[in-house]
């Protein structure tokens, strides 16, 4: 028997059960499906997140006043101050690092005259803006030389605007009060809120480091700590390892430390994406597993089909090797069905999977608003998933199929 002509048989037998047919293809129809649709739907919010940490901006450094929960240093305080910024920027102590925010963030009670409202207060360093990507609407970004002079100006963000004035386009040129001081409004920041930062620019005002230092937060300031973190601008993207040691090795020495701990932390963008990335890549794993179960499930079910299908054709498998079939024709005639019925499922199953990751992009999209995050159906997870359904074909169909090439003809004949 030729290859064609088992197909044909394969067919022709599956046809003549099609509902049996297509329940036992069900295992195998949702676990390609989960696979396909899944994998399309971690890949789409994969690449989402990614470029939300690039539009906060790649071959960053975050330094913070924290000590690692594991050091055994007693005696150890936690210590970062405005001044470490300026040690960084000295010419030749840290030559991978091309910029430094000063930031000091803190609850301030913000009005225009009317309601009150408690907002998070940015103190930062005018370059705070142009380190990760921003969006600027009405009016401008305070300048160097307001932060050198202590100005009392600020820029809000946009629901803040909404909350105070009705609207962005009125806003520059108003008068706010925080916490008691008089600022003057300089612009809105229309800049979205970003899923790889816990703040939303949207509810923020900011206003310049030295001002907040000195004009809104200094009761919570010490010679210990007066910022909350630095942001460390790297060079190049591929030089944020060299960066990290380089600013470890100033603040160390500056801190006068020997053998104890760092009583500052320091973490790069590119271990956060990576540590983003194990996550997912776990969660994927899970996925996986999910849909394999599945089609475990329809493995067995094959199995157990064409098993039904050995017994209920034991006459004709005895007329075919009566007429000189041959053992392996037997085997080859069932293989052939095992592996058409999977094929089939398969087939449906990658619709499925189609269909699920267009669901996936409807409420990624549509309804979390994640910009960006459409479900990506990559060739990989189309061969892997036609791969493991050939794989749960012939391991699953084998046994039928070995079962009915051992028939004996005078046996099989003999079968009522």
């Amino acid at each position: 028997m030729n290859l064609a002509e088992a197909f044909r048989v394969a067919w022709s037998a599956l046809m003549i059960n099609k509902l049996r047919a297509l329940l036992t293809m069900l295992g195998i129809i949702i676990g390609v499906g989960t696979v396909v649709g899944m994998l399309a739907i971690g890949t789409g919010y994969s690449n989402f997140v990614e470029s939300e940490f690039g539009k906060l901006g790649v071959g960053r450094l975050t330094v913070t006043p924290q000590i690692d929960p594991a050091a055994s240093d007693e005696q150890l305080t936690p210590r970062l101050t405005a001044a470490d910024a300026d040690a960084l920027m000295q010419p030749g102590a840290a030559p991978m690092v091309a910029t430094v925010v000063k930031q000091f963030d803190g609850r301030g009670i913000v009005d225009a005259g009317k309601d009150r409202f408690d907002y998070q207060v940015v103190g930062a360093t005018p370059n705070y803006f142009t380190v990760s990507t921003n969006l600027l609407g009405p009016g401008r970004y305070y300048t160097d030389a307001e932060e050198r002079d202590g100005a009392r100006v600020a820029v809000i963000g946009r629901t803040v605007a909404q909350d105070l004035f009705g609207g962005a386009d009125g806003a520059p040129g108003r008068r706010i009060t925080i916490n008691g001081v008089n600022f003057e409004v300089v612009g809105v920041l229309f800049t979205k809120a970003n899923q790889a930062s816990q703040q939303n620019p949207a509810e923020q005002v900011y206003v310049p480091y030295s001002t907040a230092r000195n004009r809104l937060f200094r009761n919570q300031l010490s010679a210990q700590v007066d910022v909350s973190q630095l942001t460390v601008q790297v060079r190049e993207r591929d030089q944020a390892d060299a960066a990290l040691r380089q600013v470890t090795q100033v603040l160390r020495e500056r801190h006068r430390l020997t053998y104890q701990s760092n009583d500052f932390s320091v973490e790069s963008s590119e271990q956060l994406m990576t540590q983003f990335r194990s996550i997912l890549a776990g969660f994927n794993a899970f996925l996986g597993v999910i849909g394999g179960i599945s089609l475990l499930v329809g493995g067995i079910g094959i199995m157990n089909i064409m098993l039904v299908s050995v017994t209920q054709r034991t006459r004709e498998i005895g007329l075919r090797k009566a007429v000189g079939a041959r053992a392996r024709d037997i085997l080859l005639q069932f293989l052939i069905e095992a592996v058409v019925l999977c094929l089939i499922g398969g087939a449906i199953g990658i619709g499925f999977g189609f269909l699920l990751s267009g669901g996936g992009t409807f409420l990624l999209v549509s309804v979390l608003q994640m910009e960006g995050a459409r479900a990506v159906v990559s060739l990989g997870s189309l061969v892997l998933a036609t791969s493991v359904t050939l794989a749960v074909a012939l391991c699953f169909g084998f046994f039928p199929a070995l079962r009915a090439a051992r028939l004996r003809p005078i046996v099989a004949l003999r079968y009522e």
